[in-house]
């Protein structure tokens, strides 16, 4: 992306690695937010017709739908990619946008790999490699952007100074539920998000660990110390088969409950609940996104997510894990 001679700035040209998920939110974020989304990429080319439908009632999206991604950079140009594949392909997929010098978003977890030393190479991988190439990349792993919305709900508060942190999120099963190291895996991220914005340097106190995985059900209490600060948390993450399901978080006590809806215009909106009294503020990914397309776009300093946290949520999420 560059200005012409008159210095207009067209819109970000995006596309979208995974539309048929998550991904198909990221893209009307993306839209709404008046970036181009010109293409997405998927698995099966039987599959791009319906996903296409979807994302035209979504959003009214009028790009191309690709199963090869070479296809898709050589024509399209795409400014950024967002990654919402299977946490698996997390890594090839951002590794190969980076080489072509796309800036890239991607879904929670950065990357995933069986093997937690994997992991956080290929993590660090990327992070070089964005680096050299003078690439932005940061993770979607949206409730980061809540603290702002809780903050102006507890104004005498600072959870910088807090001395607990809790944090339980439940979530649909799809069909089967599923077992506690996998919610781990897809859920972890973002109870972990929410610490690490208030530390982003946080340090796992691994004597502290008090860990149980039993079921559908993925419990860690731990402590962390951040700049000679130590914090208590507690942490849950679990699937349901049904709702309504259970998504809050506290510091010092001071606990909302998390949900979303549309407002009188139309436009989803994050709710926080404190006391029974419900707070409507912008959702929580498309402030997510809206930090990243103004990192783009040079606008501001850094994602709300970068490589670097994202990485320390890495260091988290796999340390609890293996002592499950």
């Amino acid at each position: 992306m560059s200005e012409d001679g008159a210095g207009y700035v067209p819109a970000l040209k995006v596309a979208v690695a995974g539309a048929a998920g998550i991904g198909r939110h990221h893209a009307k974020w993306h839209s709404q937010l008046g970036s181009h989304v010109v293409a997405f990429l998927g698995q099966r080319a039987s599959h791009l017709s319906s996903t296409r439908t979807q994302l035209q009632d979504l959003f009214g999206f009028e790009g191309r739908g690709y199963t090869d991604f070479d296809e898709l950079f050589a024509q399209e140009r795409p400014d950024i990619i967002d990654v919402c594949v299977s946490n698996e392909a997390h890594f090839d997929m951002a590794s190969r946008a980076l080489a072509a010098g796309c800036h890239v978003l991607c879904e929670k977890p950065l990357v995933w790999s069986h093997s937690p030393t994997t992991s956080l190479n290929q993590a660090r991988l990327l992070q070089d490699q964005a680096a050299t190439n003078g690439l932005h990349l940061g993770m979607c792993s949206q409730y980061a952007a809540a603290l702002e919305q809780y903050r102006n709900l507890f104004p005498g508060l600072d959870p910088a100074t807090s001395s607990s942190f809790e944090a339980e999120m439940e979530t649909l099963a799809r069909g089967t539920l599923r077992n506690a190291a996998s919610i781990w895996v897809d859920m972890g991220p973002h109870p972990l998000s929410l610490i690490l914005s208030v530390w982003p340097g946080a340090v796992l106190l691994e004597e502290s660990m008090q860990i149980n995985f039993s079921g559908h059900t993925a419990e860690a209490k731990f402590a962390i110390e951040a700049q000679g600060h130590r914090c208590q948390c507690r942490v849950v993450v679990r699937d349901r088969e049904g709702g309504p399901l259970t998504r809050r978080f506290s510091f010092d006590d001071h606990t909302v409950d998390l949900g979303g809806r549309a407002d009188q215009t139309g436009v989803y909106r994050s709710v926080m609940i404190r006391d029974g009294v419900d707070d409507l503020a912008d959702d929580f990914m498309y402030l997510l996104i809206q930090q990243f397309t103004q990192v783009v776009s040079g606008g501001a300093v850094t994602p709300l997510v970068p490589c670097s946290v994202a990485m320390r949520n890495l260091q988290l999420q796999t340390t609890i894990l293996a002592a499950a």
